[in-house]
């Protein structure tokens, strides 16, 4: 499992500093970002940028749990967080693309 660990750690941090990015106001790193759809751009930044944080500190938490060991109690709490997390942050980045972005699509 340290292996599996150490890729939700790696993929976290890369989703932790593209978040930071973008809530600075780099809204071109965010696929299907349209100027001419988003009234507000710096509040639209700080809501993708929440919902890629979220995301990071699921796999975070996944990757914690996946260091405790290999017993199949751990690994289903470990992929449990995970969807769930990935779930709620899934929906958020949606709802926020719905809300701000004009737009699932």
């Amino acid at each position: 499992m340290i292996v599996y660990s150490v890729i939700m750690f790696v993929v976290a941090a890369a989703l932790i500093v593209f978040g930071v990015l973008i809530a600075k106001g780099n809204a071109n790193l965010i696929n299907c970002y349209r100027e001419e759809r988003v009234k507000d751009k710096a509040l639209y930044c700080k809501k993708v940028s929440q919902a890629l944080f979220i995301l990071a500190g699921t796999l975070v938490c996944s990757g914690i749990i996946g260091l405790f060991g290999e017993a199949e109690s751990i690994v289903l709490l470990g992929l449990g967080v995970l969807v769930v997390g990935m779930l709620f942050g899934v929906v958020h980045l949606l709802r926020v693309q719905k809300k701000y972005g004009g737009g699932v699509f």
